[in-house]
């Protein structure tokens, strides 16, 4: 434990706290604590305060532990885009640990200890400060065994005879489908795959054809292990968004990794 005491001394303190408050700070669930309204309100504040705490003893004492930020993220975003730039943050905030959890699922801070999460969608969550960090583009790629030696030139028959790869859901092959105007294509047949890094290994294998962002298979294209046998490519209204609770931009170690990651972002775009 960070302070040291056990979690049966925290429990007892919590208990203490809501009995002086006259009220609950927190719903206990099976496994689980969640915040209620009043420990919603209350948290900011306490932060804030443990914060100022630990800045004011680090300043005196060089031993003291380093800051921990919480983050969480897909697997796919960590492993090709965060990933290659840690070591630029780490140089700049020696003193901050970061603990990276990986999951595709929704975001819940109320239910998961986070401090931010990077996520996909349009950036209209509800409860949380959302900030646009990377536009992605999608185009069709595949395996060159699929498409011969022009794999340059357009060819239907390919999209109608292999297999469409579909990364979570069918929208992205029918936003692209109605974009080129193939309404001979069944955008829902083929195979439904909810983590890029397997999509992108499948179109790799050549079980059929994908929509990749060249911020995923850049790599792939430019050693002809893949190829992108049309020239479209898509840029939807969804995107990459930093996204975490108000509250927690009060704290200092937030908005260090979140302007680090926004500045990180604008770079990429650039």
């Amino acid at each position: 434990m960070e302070l040291n005491v056990t979690p049966a001394a925290i429990s007892q303190q919590v208990k203490n706290l809501e009995s002086t408050l006259g009220c609950a700070l927190f719903t206990r669930l099976t496994r689980k604590l969640v915040l209620t309204e009043a420990g919603a309100k209350l948290l900011p504040a306490i932060s804030a305060a443990f914060d100022g705490i630990y800045e004011a003893v680090a300043g005196i004492d060089g031993n003291v532990a380093n800051e921990r930020l919480t983050l969480r993220l897909g697997p796919s975003l960590a492993a090709r885009w965060l990933s290659p730039r840690l070591h630029d943050f780490w140089a700049e905030h020696p003193k901050i640990d970061l603990c990276l959890y990986h999951s595709n699922s929704p975001v819940d801070f109320g239910g998961e200890d986070l401090d931010l999460a990077i996520t996909y969608g349009r950036g209209d969550w509800p409860g949380v400060v959302a900030e646009r960090l990377l536009e992605i583009d999608y185009f069709p790629i595949c395996s060159p065994k699929l498409v011969g030696h022009e794999p340059a030139t357009p060819d239907l028959t390919l999209l109608l005879n292999q297999t469409l790869l579909h990364d979570a859901s069918y929208s992205d092959w029918e936003e692209w489908l109605i974009a080129a105007g193939m309404p001979q294509v069944n955008a829902r047949r083929g195979v439904i795959i909810d983590d890029t890094n397997v999509l992108i290994q499948a179109a790799l294998d050549g079980q059929g054809v994908a929509l990749g962002s060249r911020l995923f298979v850049e790599e792939h294209l430019q050693s002809g292990r893949l190829v992108q046998p049309f020239d479209l490519s898509l840029v939807t209204d969804r995107a990459f968004y930093v996204v975490c609770p108000k509250s927690h931009m009060q704290r200092p170690v937030v908005q260090k990794f979140r302007h680090w990651l926004l500045s990180q972002g604008r770079e990429s775009d650039a």
